[in-house]
């Protein structure tokens, strides 16, 4: 018996499998043909163990190419562990074979996402919704939600085209600091495994007047998401700087349009813990990565604010484009099971319908305005994808193999309440909550609050 270890993980008891007579033999012969040849001698093995995803099979696919002729042109770690999991299949060992596959199976890869670019988004409609409501000068928030739930027409300068206009420079300019926190899961299911997601991020901005109608501004978001996948599969964190111009535009006092475009770089750090028991050998190993990205958005939108008495109401639309680009990365360690992965490209294309409604009660404290918020959104490009990976360790085929995604919603919806509160001497506060509705799989829950005081 023989015991391997690295400083990623260690495999105990490796003990080379018996292999029938009948497989012997094809397997001597397999040895000396190419390398590469058009059928495996073990052609179906693996794939057809019950239970096994599309991911999984194309994996199994590999292996059974990769495994029978590699000895000798493979690395030692990774024709081991292609002959304990092969040996498993022989031996009939399903469970063990199963539970091999899934977790050597790199599907904690696809949940590299576009989160960020959606936070930042967020943090700047919240800006330019305060800014709508007559917000002047520097707003410091903690917590705060992506909506700014303050809409009043009783704050000073409400800007459109009956808006006053104060003359000096430094009235015109203005600026925000706020952070946010969300916290939310993806269930595991056929195609995906899944995950605990929590992410904040500090949003900072500073933008100016021109004239009664139009706001340019400026912002930078730095966003900190942790991911932690289910069965104890490992973690994907990432660091997102995203940059951002925006601006919003009186058509009259009541119609507005606004847009943003954003440009970030993310930087990940992957884990994929892979564990697992055939009869030959125990697996417990890590093999981690540091993938690098892009991302690239443009939101346009159109709202119309209107009161009626003390009720406030502000239904919009807008559409959204996301570009996020990850880089082609290689795994360290891993035992053997380490892999290489093509270049990913994700597109997103949403439209989004909402309305928020608030009432405004004055008491001697100041004004409290309750709200309730609802938002569709439809998406209409991101798809199911296939993501490139091969072996580190496969010398002999050198094939590619695609994890495969699941397709997104195309419709779902969030909604939220929150009560908003507005006192003397230019300080106001928020306290939110907002849900996911109706994304299959997915849970979401956001608390917010804030304050702001006026300069």
């Amino acid at each position: 018996m023989m015991t391997m270890q690295n400083k990623t993980g260690a495999i105990s008891g490796h003990r080379y499998p018996r292999v029938p007579l009948e497989l012997g033999v094809l397997l001597l012969g397999f040895s000396f043909s190419a390398a590469t040849p058009a059928v495996s001698p073990i052609a179906g093995l693996l794939q057809n163990t019950s239970g096994i995803n599309s991911s999984q099979s194309n994996l199994a696919n590999v292996i059974e190419i990769a495994c029978p002729g590699g000895r000798g042109i493979n690395s030692d770690d990774f024709q081991n562990r292609c002959d304990a999991v092969v040996g498993s299949a022989l031996n009939r060992s399903i469970p063990q074979t199963f539970n091999a596959l899934q977790q050597t199976s790199p599907e904690q890869i696809p949940s590299q996402g576009v989160s960020a670019t959606r936070t930042s988004f967020n943090a700047i409609a919240g800006r330019m919704s305060a800014l709508r409501a007559g917000a002047r000068g520097f707003q410091v928030a903690g917590l705060g939600s992506g909506a700014v739930p303050i809409n009043l027409a009783s704050l000073a300068n409400p800007l459109g085209g009956a808006a006053g206009d104060s003359g000096g420079v430094w009235d015109r300019l203005g600026g925000f600091v706020n952070g946010n926190y969300n916290t939310g899961n993806v269930d595991t299911d056929v195609n995906q495994l899944g995950y605990n997601l929590n992410s904040g991020s500090i949003n900072a901005g500073i933008d100016y007047r021109f004239g009664n109608d139009l706001i340019v501004g400026a912002a930078f978001t730095y966003t900190r998401a942790e991911s932690s996948f289910d069965r104890n599969g490992g973690t994907l964190d990432s660091d997102a700087y995203t940059g951002a111009l925006y601006s919003t535009y009186y058509v009259t006092d009541n119609l507005y349009f606004d847009g943003v475009a954003t440009m970030g770089a993310i930087d990940y750090a992957s884990v994929r813990h892979i564990q697992y028991t055939v009869p030959s050998e125990t697996v417990n190993t890590l093999a981690k990565a540091a993938p690098t990205g892009n991302q690239y958005s443009v939101s346009v939108g159109s709202g119309y604010n209107f009161a009626v008495k003390q009720w406030l109401f502000n239904p919009y639309v807008k559409a959204n484009y996301i570009k996020l680009d990850v880089d082609g990365f290689s795994e360290s360690g891993g035992s053997g099971w380490g892999m290489a992965f093509a270049d990913q490209g994700v597109e997103s294309v949403t439209t989004t319908v909402g309305n928020q409604i608030s009432y405004a009660v004055s008491t001697a404290w100041g004004v409290f305005t309750p709200n309730v918020r609802g938002e569709w959104h439809h998406q209409y490009k991101d798809g199911s994808r296939n993501i490139a990976a091969r072996f580190l360790g496969d010398n002999s085929s050198g094939l590619a193999f695609n994890t495969v995604t699941n397709a997104p919603d195309r419709n779902y919806f969030t909604v939220g309440t929150g009560v908003s509160g507005t006192f003397a001497q230019g300080l106001s506060a928020f306290l939110n909550y907002d849900a996911l509705v109706g994304y299959r799989d997915v849970e979401s829950h956001l608390f917010t609050m804030g304050a702001r005081l006026e300069f």
